[in-house]
């Protein structure tokens, strides 16, 4: 059936007729008669003033309680072939039910489970169709997170942190449909399921990204030493260019590597000085005593 086609996926579709149910969108645009086509109904409560015949509208196809295909203005947290954080809402005998957006919640069957989903935790869910052709919710995330669309170095994207693997780093669900990763050497600070933004910092041959929440160099310098100064101001701290990555990372937040690049500005500015120890001390400031 041709509604099949565009299940769980956001379509534009024309305005054939109206009835008392609500709009009754076309699905074959190449029908000789647009009134006897297959037509999807867009509840009349979601059909904006105004709306015409031959007007088209941007739509999610889903089912309704009946299983029935139906279309609707509003968008679900993801489409077909998708993964995000969804919240359980919901624990029975047949699955878990997830919100994703949608007044009709997300069933993920007990056979597409990977582990026990408790209500009120999130979890990695993709979006697929199951052997009934019903929209469901799957844990097997792994094959939907395949995708190796093309980034440049540079370029800012949407991610979910997903999981922590030691010696690795984070490994983070990238606009919903592949995986990058931040690499251990890099602090984050994220939960599981915490949304950010991250820059695309290197690209493999096979397509892999690797990420950082951090801009260039050039436009963190700033933002890095202003913040080193004042924790050095408001905690005394016994730091300098022989401390070790993990001090440096439990006080400042920053891979050695930017801290020193911080320090090295602060010292050209005179900022701060080094005592006899090597320790870093910051200049008085005009105010102080």
């Amino acid at each position: 059936m041709p509604h099949l086609e565009l299940l769980g996926r956001v379509a534009s579709l024309p305005v054939v007729r109206f009835g008392p149910p609500g709009a009754f969108l076309g699905l074959r645009r190449d029908a000789p008669d647009p009134q006897r086509a297959p037509v999807i109904l867009l509840p009349g409560a979601e059909v904006p003033e105004g709306t015409q015949v031959g007007d088209e509208l941007d739509v999610f196809v889903t089912l309704d309680s009946e299983d029935r295909p139906l279309a609707t203005l509003a968008r679900p947290r993801l489409a077909l072939g998708q993964v995000a954080f969804l919240e359980v809402t919901d624990a029975t005998r047949i699955g878990a039910f997830v919100d994703w957006g949608l007044p009709k919640e997300l069933l993920v069957p007990h056979a597409l489970q990977t582990a026990e989903l408790r209500v009120g935790n999130r979890y990695a869910v993709g979006l697929v169709l199951d052997d009934t052709g019903r929209l469901a919710g799957t844990m097997r995330v792994a094959e939907l997170l395949r995708d190796r669309r093309t980034y440049a170095v540079g370029e800012w994207v949407a991610g979910e942190a997903w999981r922590n693997e030691p010696g690795l780093g984070l490994f983070v669900i990238v606009e919903k449909r592949q995986v990058g990763l931040v690499p251990a050497s890099e602090p984050h600070g994220l939960a599981r399921g915490e949304a950010a933004r991250f820059r695309v910092s290197h690209v493999h041959a096979d397509g892999k990204i690797e990420l950082s929440l951090r801009g260039l160099a050039h436009e963190e310098l700033d933002r890095d030493a202003a913040h080193v100064l004042e924790r050095l101001r408001v905690a005394a701290l016994r730091v300098g260019d022989g401390s070790s990555p993990e001090v440096i990372r439990r006080h400042f937040g920053l891979s050695k590597k930017a801290f020193k690049r911080a320090v090295g500005r602060l010292l050209r500015d005179q900022s701060v000085t080094l005592d006899p120890e090597g320790l870093l001390v910051p200049a008085r400031r005009p105010a102080d005593p």
